[in-house]
């Protein structure tokens, strides 16, 4: 199955809710609140719940959006601003709630916008007061552009948008107020007699105004003072304010009153880290406030796990569930009270040395662990993000060189690779670049390693390989040998599109280094990139033999990433040489890695590859239904780096016969063409949109397309590509001259069986069906047509609907021209065996095909292994060199043995070295 993606159009069925907090408490009260609250949604569209911190605003927002939630098609999403620091985070931090792929390229704001129009949601928006700007032009742009959403804001002054209604959060009433401290007591003193104490609890709600927060900060103490206790401390404390400063409202002197009485009551060590956890942002482990909040991180995590315990029973610390252990968080307000503590202790800055110090070494330890268990320490290094990225924000925004800082950019390059967050990533890796751009350590030749990484997955091919180039650079004064290996993995990618052998060369040197030293992500990484070199020249069976071991490597370590792109060369290998079912089997095996991974570059390549084995397999509404979240994105994001997506896209409507969307999406992939005039890309849109414009009846413009499909065909060494291209050019002249039309067809014939492609045996086979029906050869015309129909059967490739009107007009005409002799010449064809068939095609035509003995016979694989016999090498060389295995090796020499009926090494040398002049090829 595809990965979900929230908020692409035309997808089925309601959506569930999206993280919308769960309630760990009753919620009291608020009926009358809610009830306005939710009518004004339905007549407004856009309301803000704003209020002082404390008040409830939050909680009010999350029981309405629980209430609404079964009620909208499009579901209801929560995203919370808290540990959001930027502006520009803002779309990013709502498109990732909803599962949205971004383009890591692309503003994020108006794309959403596409992607949600059709939707009817409520989009929920906690925290939103110190992003006002950024949150005002998000709401405004998605409101014009959805007219099915609906948007609750919570913040502590209105967002100032158009349309807005502003519902201020009132504090609780008296019997509201009763009820909650009444209710929050019994947790900490199960069985609180309220009833006994009602007069005081009264006098403890009256005040602090009603306010939530201070009234569950009062009652997390009755376990150790009685409510009279707790109204007397409240009094005092209150009468310290009163002289406050005189900007400060009321209520804001309220809640800082009943904090200020409860930091009183701690114990000192429970102040001291109560202060100290005002340096993380979001959410924390208790490993972290042990690393922390301790000064020489000496005392026993059970010590500390008391004292986190104190401060949640007091309601100053908030436990939840977090995806890999128990997280805790301070509310905002919460926070900024600890951080005024902690500024006054003076322990401000060497508590942020603390944290930086305690991030950067789980960053460095899971840039290691990410290769060993990927699935675990995702999911570690997203939760400590929130604190990664404060620790980098605050480091980087000194304007002081501190190595720690660098070191932690750099590490958690691998990790913002893997997730696909790349505009972050290269933010924080260019500024740290940027506080000493002339160094040579290192570190800087990982920190534009990381870039070069990350312009990879986000198609900038021409950065990537500059950032490459000067890591590598670095790298090699510095002898940083992890970083050459990645690095030179990393410049292969920009060759890919136009010159495999330089690309297959560098991943390969790269993959050596890496096998070297033991790095698994270059070695892997290398094999898989020189595979993708080999399979996009149809060298097939070489590219499955070369990625065997980096899947199977990588996915036993965990690495979704490698293991998926493995695997989708498999796909490539069973599509193209005959078995489309088993390419459909490896495309859904390919998704189920690299869903997990919900970035743009690997699950949208990946899926695009699903996809056209999917269409391939007869399955092109399938294929399309698992495009539909890259078709929405992409058609917001023009530029968004897909690779094969445009190409895949384009064939599944050509071959449904909607010939106008095959023709845009086909156009789009010839304008990649690299100012070398060569892409493998556009190569492949080539020939289909040939195929698109001779069925518009435009045949001058579809003859200039399959003619530049052959040329790039022939210099890239790309089979398929070549084949295809000679086909439509066939096409295009059958009318005119069905002689020249017949050559091309059996030259597309002998370019598919010379590289194995055999799926496409079957198009060759209808072509020349063709062909014989119009120049009056019947019956071979209906022995071709069977042999076609039989092939496609075993292989799971069934004709294209766009095809089938033509094949059948073809087939009556045969019918009645063989009149009874039809059915069983029908029968001697379906007979036939795939070879067999292209047999009787060729039949006549020897010196077009491959002989079977002689030197002329040998594959281009044979030829090479000649090439290095002349050169010395041994078996075991020649293996290590093509990325073959022994017993390859020897079952290719015997091949050549047979075919030049020589016996041994040396008189294939001698021969070998006569064909070739004495060198290589």
């Amino acid at each position: 199955m595809p990965p979900k993606v929230v908020g692409a159009p035309g997808d089925a069925g309601p959506l569930p809710t999206g993280g919308v907090p769960a309630e760990l408490t009753t919620f009291i009260g608020r009926l009358e609140e809610l009830e306005e609250v939710e009518r004004l949604i339905a007549a407004r569209r856009l309301v803000t719940l704003t209020g002082i911190g404390g008040c409830g605003k939050t909680r009010l927002a999350a029981r309405l959006a629980d209430r609404l939630g079964n009620g909208l098609p499009g579901g209801v999403w929560w995203a919370d601003l808290t540990s959001v620091g930027e502006g520009e985070q803002v779309a990013r931090a709502v498109a990732s709630v909803m599962g949205v792929f971004v383009d890591p390229d692309t503003e994020p704001l108006h794309l959403l916008a596409g992607l949600l129009r059709e939707r009817h949601l409520l989009l929920c928006l906690d925290n939103c007061e110190h992003l006002l700007a950024a949150c005002a032009d998000l709401v405004n742009v998605l409101l014009r552009a959805c007219p099915g959403m609906s948007i609750l804001a919570t913040s502590r002054e209105p967002l100032g948008v158009p349309g807005e209604a502003v519902r201020r959060v009132p504090s609780l009433q008296d019997e509201e107020s009763l009820s909650l401290f009444a209710d929050r007591a019994a947790l900490v003193a199960p069985g609180f007699p309220v009833d006994d104490h009602e007069a005081d609890v009264r006098a403890i709600c009256r005040r602090v105004d009603g306010i939530p927060l201070a009234i569950e900060l009062a009652a997390a103490w009755v376990r150790m003072l009685s409510p009279s206790q707790i109204r007397s401390g409240l009094e005092t404390s209150m009468h310290l304010l009163a002289g406050g400063p005189r900007g400060a409202l009321p209520r804001h002197r309220t809640l800082s009153g009943s904090m200020a009485w409860s930091h009183a009551l701690l114990e000192e060590d429970d102040r001291v880290v109560f202060r100290r956890l005002a340096v993380f942002a979001g959410t924390f482990s208790l490993d972290a406030v042990q690393a922390v909040c301790v000064n020489d991180g000496s005392g026993p995590p059970q010590d500390m796990l008391t004292v986190l315990t104190r401060l949640v029973d007091k309601s100053l610390v908030v436990v939840r569930e977090g995806e890999t252990d128990v997280r805790y968080r301070l509310l905002d307000t919460v926070r900024q009270y600890a951080d005024e503590r902690l500024r006054e202790a003076g322990e401000l800055p060497s508590t942020r040395d603390r944290h930086l110090d305690y991030y950067l070494a789980l960053a460095e330890r899971g840039e290691r662990e990410l290769d060993r268990d990927q699935d675990t320490w995702r999911r570690v290094l997203s939760s400590h993000h929130d604190n990664v990225a404060a620790a980098l924000n605050r480091g980087l925004g000194s304007g002081l060189r501190d190595e720690r800082v660098r070191r932690l950019a750099a590490a958690m390059a691998r990790f913002w690779f893997v997730r696909g967050w790349v505009h972050e990533g290269l933010r924080y890796l260019r500024r740290a670049i940027a506080l000493d751009s002339e160094d040579r350590s290192a570190v800087q030749g990982r920190l534009w390693c990381g870039v070069a990484m990350l312009g990879m997955v986000s198609g900038r091919l021409d950065q990537a390989a500059e950032a490459a180039e000067r890591a590598l650079a670095i790298s090699g004064e510095a002898g940083d040998d992890r970083t050459s290996a990645r690095c030179l993995v990393m410049a292969a990618y920009r060759p890919f599109f136009f010159d495999f052998q330089r690309c297959h060369s560098l991943a390969i040197e790269g993959h050596e280094i890496g096998r070297r030293i033991g790095d698994p992500f270059s070695r892997d990484w290398g094999l898989v990139v020189a595979a993708y070199s080999l399979s996009a020249r149809d060298r097939h069976d070489e590219a499955v033999e070369v990625t065997c071991p980096a899947f199977e490597e990588s996915r036993r370590r965990g690495d979704r990433f490698c293991a998926s792109f493995a695997r989708t060369i498999d796909l490539f290998a069973a599509m193209y040489c005959g078995d489309v079912r088993g390419a459909v089997s490896f495309g859904d095996e390919s998704l189920a890695i690299v869903e997990p991974l919900g970035d743009y570059f690997a699950v949208g390549t990946n899926l695009s590859q699903a996809a056209l084995a999917r269409g391939m397999a007869g399955d092109i509404p399938g294929g399309l239904r698992l495009l539909v979240p890259v078709i929405r994105m992409v058609d917001q994001a023009p530029d968004a780096h897909i690779v094969g997506y445009m190409v895949t896209i384009g064939l599944l409507h050509l071959w449904a016969g909607d010939l106008d969307d095959a023709w845009r999406w086909l156009d789009r992939g010839t304008r990649s063409l690299t100012p070398e005039g060569v892409d493998w890309m556009a190569a492949r849109c080539m020939a289909g949109l040939a195929g698109v414009l001779r069925r518009l009846g435009r045949p001058e413009e579809a003859e200039r397309y399959a003619a530049r499909a052959v040329a790039l065909g022939r210099g890239l060494g790309s089979s398929m590509v070549l084949a295809d291209g000679l086909t439509e050019q066939a096409f295009l002249v059958a009318g005119s001259d069905p002689g020249r039309a017949l050559e091309l067809h059996h030259e597309a014939l002998t370019v598919r069986r010379t590289a194995g492609i055999r799926t496409f045996y079957a198009d060759s086979l209808d072509a020349l069906a063709g062909n014989a029906a119009a120049t009056g050869r019947h019956a071979l015309a209906v022995r071709l047509y069977a042999a076609s129909t039989a092939g496609r059967e075993q292989m799971g490739y069934p004709r294209r609907p766009v095809d089938d009107p033509d094949v059948i007009s073809v087939l009556d005409a045969l019918r009645s021209a063989l009149d009874e002799g039809f059915q069983a010449t029908w029968d001697e064809g379906f007979a036939l065996s795939l070879d067999d068939a292209v047999d009787l095609a060729t039949r006549g035509r020897g010196t077009r095909e491959r002989p079977t003995i002689g030197w002329e016979s040998l594959t281009p694989t044979e030829l090479k292994v000649a090439s290095l016999v002349v050169e010395g090498l041994t078996n075991p060389e020649i293996g290590d060199r093509l990325f073959i295995s022994r017993a390859t090796v020897k079952t290719h020499l015997a091949h050549i043995y047979r075919k030049l009926d020589i016996g041994n090494r040396t008189e294939l040398a001698r021969v070998a070295s006569t064909r070739m002049g004495g060198g290589s090829t």
